[in-house]
This record gives C-alpha cells, structure tokens and sequence, in this order.
C-alpha cells in the first residue's frame, strides 16, 4: 500500500512538472513586452530536432514597427518548441495569425505565454487596436491584474481577475490627460 502511495505522488509531480505554466497577461501587455508582434500566413513546419520545431510564415502585417524586420511580404521561420508542456505553439498551415515573440541571435522565437491567435478570433475592438496603434503607442501605460479581485492602488490601469476576459477582448489601457486608463470601458 505504501508503495502505491509512493508511486502515485511521484507520478503526480511529474506531470505538475511537466506541464507549462503561464502568468495571465493582456494582449497589450504581452505587445508591449514582445520584441515583433505581426500578422502571419502560415506556409509550413518543420522539425529541427526533438525539441524544436520552426513555422515557416508569410508576414502581412508588421504592428509593431513597419520600417524594421520583419517586413511585409517576407518570408520568415519563426521558432518554438515542439511540446505544449515546454511551452511550444501549434499553428494550422493555411490560417492566419497574430503571432508575438522575441528575437535572439536573429531568430524569431515564440511560446504559449505570448499572445498567439487565430485572427479570425480576435475581437473587433482588438483587431481595431493593433490597426491603429491603440497598444503599440500606450506602452507606457501598464496593466495590472488583481487576483482574488483585491486590487492596490497605484499607477496604470487595474483589471479585476473576475474581468480580466472582458478587460482583454475590450479594453486598452491608454493614456488621457496625463494618466492612464481604461478605454471602451463596459467591462
């Protein structure tokens, strides 16, 4: 009975282990904190090795910035890894996404703890943030969460744990006569 016991803990912190953790982050947040935010066609994948993998994309879109790589029409590999529990990304060959990374050494990274979505499931008002620049110019304004709905006061905008689905599909936090806040607020 004991070594039963042994083995089922054993076995459950293996899999907690194993599994990737991320912090809830807003889109504007996780735009601001990614060193390239684009909209990308997705051309094909392959394998480097068993640990990762890289998307071969079209690049439609460059939010982030329209006059450094990577630009427009060019075709890029974007990296990631090849299991969801080390954080990789599935894309779908054929679809259309708005996909967030970091560069290093020249290469494009991405993971699930960035803001990675179908475009066809992006909302109006997100999809109307990042053609206008709504979160690309508010990156001085920092959005905090609140868990367990206790939220301190402070700087920046607050997004109650509770909300925090309706605050990212329909909010910005942006800066008005000097201070920062919620727009579109109906959350």
């Amino acid at each position: 009975m004991k070594s039963t016991l042994l083995f089922l803990c054993v076995v459950s912190v293996v899999v907690i282990t194993e599994a990737c953790k991320c912090f809830l982050s807003h889109p504007q947040t996780n735009f601001c904190r990614s060193d390239y935010v684009i909209k990308a066609r997705i051309l094909g994948e392959s394998n480097v090795d068993n640990f990762r993998k890289k998307y071969k994309v079209q690049v439609l879109v460059n939010y982030k910035s329209g006059y450094t790589r990577p630009f427009r029409d060019s075709v890029i590999w974007i990296s990631t890894a090849t299991q969801s529990a080390a954080c990789g990304v599935t894309f779908d060959i054929g679809n259309t996404y708005v996909i967030t990374g970091s560069i290093s050494n020249g290469e494009f990274n991405t993971h699930t703890c960035t803001w990675n979505s179908k475009v066809t499931d992006l909302t109006s008002f997100q999809r109307n943030a990042l053609q206008n620049g709504i979160y690309r110019d508010n990156c001085n304004c920092k959005i905090r969460s609140c868990p367990h709905n206790v939220c301190e006061q402070g700087e920046g905008c607050l997004a109650p744990y509770a909300t925090s689905s309706c605050y990212d599909e329909q909010a910005a936090c942006t800066r008005s006569l000097g201070t920062c806040q919620w727009t579109q607020n109906s959350c």
